[in-house]
């Protein structure tokens, strides 16, 4: 694997760690303030939004804008940011208004989503055809996952523990180490280079078709199938992002979420580690067989004799986190092999906003469906006593049951997709 690659993966891994753990202990340093959930859940709202308003922009114009330039100016962005975010708080502190603190963090947010568009469509150039080039795939695909794991208690780590001071610090570093990453990397005359007319033609003139353009890869049999595996991945694993916490602390107590994180950990380093020691040639086998096992572990889930076999129980935690690099990382490898690294820009900006989109309403939905319906569900009468039996009536079924739908999501997904996929014709 070449060494440009490498560098600036491991600066966009650093910088996105730092910038999603930063999210979160500002969203709790928030939270501390006047103690309202809604200044927690504001932050996560607010860069998510900020993110998919960017997208059409970068979709039309990244591919002839110059790479390396670009990677700079979205990292000089994100620490200048956290610049004014440093001077602002720590002069003020919480008399800063809420909407200033949203704006900045919304800036900062639209710059990280520059980084990763500019980076995924860089790894074609980058790194050869072939193991080199599936084994950077996985590398780039699992680091997401890995970064949405690791982040939130890392910022509340810090949150705790060191307080906005160390939250911010985190964060300025973080992008410091990306740039010097930018800079330093040996890039070759390939990757300076914008991505070309070609990207730009396709991409149309009107920014307004931006939309228009993403309903239509929805109607495109090579790429249908890839968004709509995609946008069920991102929407079942933000999902359970937070439902499965809020099982365990519901359920079975805080000492079991501790243990299940750590299983959840080496679970994620062994199908990561799976995929870099296999380097699968033809990934949609490999997706095809991750998504169907996560959907029967999360269906399982939904079964209260799930929660009794132990052994069970823990295995299906360790199959289903090592699913998540796998199917991670076949799916990227899968778009590279469809679209040409010319148009890569354009369509990898489509794909983030329809993945990043699921993934905000998986946050909200599963949550809606849990207190919503599934909670006073539970409590109706007229249920028959076999199936109360077998869904289970304690104080963390409702969110075990939620998972156990959106494994039935994830698994008739995977299989008409994946199907369809198989039968699209090869891209030219």
């Amino acid at each position: 694997m070449r060494r440009p690659f490498s560098l600036l993966w491991l600066g966009q891994l650093v910088s996105n760690l730092g910038t999603q753990a930063s999210l979160y202990g500002m969203g709790l340093w928030l939270f501390q303030q006047q103690w309202r959930v809604v200044d927690f859940a504001a932050v996560a709202v607010v860069v998510q939004l900020a993110r998919l308003a960017i997208l059409p922009l970068l979709g039309q114009r990244l591919a002839r804008w110059p790479r390396r330039r670009t990677m700079l100016v979205a990292n000089a962005i994100g620490g200048s940011v956290t610049v004014g975010l440093a001077l602002l708080l720590l002069r003020d502190g919480s008399r800063v208004p809420v909407a200033i603190l949203l704006t900045l963090l919304a800036i900062s947010a639209a710059a990280e989503a520059a980084l990763v568009l500019c980076f995924s469509s860089l790894i074609t150039t980058l790194v050869p055809e072939g193991p080199a080039q599936t084994r950077a795939t996985g590398l780039f695909a699992s680091s997401d996952g890995l970064v949405l794991s690791v982040a939130p208690f890392l910022g509340a780590w810090l949150a705790a523990e060191a307080g906005l001071p160390g939250v911010l610090w985190l964060d300025g570093f973080s992008f410091l180490w990306a740039f010097l990453c930018v800079a330093l990397a040996p890039w070759p005359p390939s990757a300076l280079a914008p991505a070309g007319a070609g990207g730009l033609a396709l991409a149309g003139a009107k920014p307004a078709s931006f939309r228009r353009q993403v309903v239509q890869l929805l109607r495109e049999p090579t790429l249908a199938p890839l968004g709509w595996i995609g946008m069920a991945l991102a929407f079942v694993y933000a999902g359970c992002e937070v439902l499965f916490p809020a099982w365990l602390l519901a359920g079975m107590g805080p000492d079991r979420l501790g243990m299940a994180l750590l299983v959840g950990g080496i679970g994620y380093g062994l199908g990561m580690g799976l995929w870099l020691w296999r380097r699968p040639v033809r990934p949609l086998p490999w997706l095809r067989a991750a998504v169907l096992v996560q959907g029967w572990v999360l269906i399982g889930a939904g079964l209260v004799v799930f929660e009794r076999w132990q052994p069970i129980w823990w295995l299906g935690i360790l199959v289903f986190t090592a699913g998540i690099p796998i199917s991670l990382a076949a799916l990227q490898c899968l778009w590279q092999q469809q679209v040409s690294a010319l148009d890569q820009p354009r369509r990898f900006a489509q794909r983030l906003s329809l993945e990043w989109c699921a993934r905000l309403l998986g946050f909200v939905g599963l949550a809606a469906l849990v207190d919503g319906f599934l909670r006073p569900a539970l409590s109706w009468p007229l249920w028959p006593r076999w199936l109360l039996d077998g869904l289970g009536v304690g104080p963390g079924r409702p969110m075990a049951m939620a998972m156990g739908l959106a494994g039935w999501l994830l698994l008739l997904t995977g299989l008409r997709q994946a199907a369809a996929l198989a039968r699209a014709p090869s891209p030219v």
